[in-house]
């Protein structure tokens, strides 16, 4: 349901450095014509910092893309 047809980065912000993520983002943003940016995470606290990752990225590659995000439960269902 969240994988069709896009592109895919997987990180975690828990066990990695994550300015190399932002880094990378930031230029994925700036060189690329990004349709949608969708950060799907999952409910724990720590990977609650990848929305925010990306909405730092996109202020830093200057783009005016809205950000989505989509929390999963730790089985991986979209909580309602």
């Amino acid at each position: 349901k969240l994988l069709a047809g896009r592109t895919i980065i997987i990180g975690c912000p828990k066990l990695d450095e994550t300015e190399p993520y932002l880094q990378k983002l930031t230029e994925i943003i700036k060189n690329n014509d990004l349709k949608s940016l969708t950060v799907a995470h999952m409910e724990v606290p720590c990977c609650h910092s990848l929305a925010h990752l990306a909405k730092e990225a996109l202020k830093l590659a200057g783009s005016d893309l809205q950000l989505q995000t989509v929390i999963l439960s730790i089985r991986g269902d979209i909580p309602q």
